[in-house]
């Protein structure tokens, strides 16, 4: 059985996604406005669906988290 962690580490790692989602923001944004295209924004679109979906799974897991 996994042990498990505390909820302190765990929001760590959730607030270090939301950092890069934040980081990477200003792509996002130039792209919804045209001034960067799909091709060039593709690469980041990944990643930054990749943040999200560790933290919906980080999310989960503080759920169970000890103190």
């Amino acid at each position: 059985m996994a042990k498990k962690r505390k909820r302190q580490e765990i929001q760590g790692e959730i607030n270090a996604y939301m950092q890069l989602l934040a980081n990477s923001d200003y792509k996002a944004i130039k792209h919804s406005e045209g001034e960067i295209s799909d091709e060039d924004y593709a690469e980041t679109r990944t990643l930054r669906a990749g943040y999200r979906t560790r933290i919906n799974e980080l999310e989960e897991e503080l759920e169970g988290a000890t103190d």
